[in-house]
């Protein structure tokens, strides 16, 4: 598996986190499983069917809702996969619904989207290169962007503040940095995000270490990097995360 990170433009950045690409070429195999781990963000994701004879096939498009849990999805062999990470306090101001109402979904994108995915599919389905359809996915949030709904700023600060220090902060210190007491913060960070801060920051940092493990040598120095007590610790959040040991995990997964 390749997985290449395209950061979005200044005007996306408090709603994209990131946009990606994923490529799998399994020659002899007819299908595979691709594992999907405990997300903070709703992914946005479209599947193509790749052949070096003819134009890419859109197999299929899916909105993935943030999520504690881990998930198992079969996949055809030689799809390449691209899409958006939207941070999930976007969610309210770009689709005027609850972040809580894509918590573990996963759906069609024309029928989250209606008309609009519809269309949205058409487009990717006929642009001729990967530029070209991040380039449209890009012009799709701009114009989501342009119509928002009213945002909370403090929550938007705080959750890039989590992000940035890669899960490893105190919530009692971050709510009172933001002149909030710990229940009122709390009850803020779940409307727009759907999930208790201590929880969201407990994901963003497993997040961080697993595409960050390639720099260590061990388990256990992961493990201290990321601010755990111990490997032991580390494990445990890594099997509640991702369903397996690390160990397990890595050599079934192809991360």
């Amino acid at each position: 598996m390749s997985y290449q990170v395209i950061q979005p433009c200044e005007e996306l950045k408090d709603f994209v986190s990131h946009f990606w690409i994923g490529k799998w070429n399994n020659t002899g195999q007819a299908s595979f499983d691709y594992f999907s781990t405990a997300n903070t963000h709703t992914e946005l994701a479209f599947a193509f069917r790749t052949s070096p004879d003819s134009h890419p096939e859109l197999v299929f498009s899916s909105i993935l809702g943030h999520t504690k849990n881990s998930r198992r999805f079969p996949m055809e062999s030689n799809i390449s996969l691209l899409g958006a990470s939207l941070y999930s306090y976007a969610i309210p101001s770009l689709f005027n619904i609850s972040a809580s109402e894509l918590t573990n979904q996963f759906l069609d994108l024309d029928t989250f989207l209606s008309r609009q995915g519809k269309l949205l599919n058409e487009q990717m389905s006929n642009a001729a290169s990967p530029q070209e359809r991040l380039n449209i996915l890009s012009g799709y949030f701009r114009i989501r962007v342009a119509k928002k709904s009213e945002q909370d700023c403090t929550i938007i600060q705080a959750t890039r503040q989590i992000e940035a220090q890669r899960g490893i902060v105190s919530i009692q210190e971050l709510a009172a940095e933001f002149n909030l007491s710990q229940k009122q913060f709390e009850r803020r960070f779940a409307v727009y995000s759907a999930f208790n801060p201590k929880l969201y920051a407990r994901i963003v940092r497993f997040e961080a270490a697993l595409w960050n493990r390639g720099s260590y040598n061990s388990l256990t120095e992961v493990a201290h990097a990321y601010g755990y007590y111990d490997q032991a610790h580390f494990i445990h959040d890594f099997k509640t995360f991702s369903g397996f040991s690390p160990n397990k995990f890595f050599s079934i997964s192809g991360y």
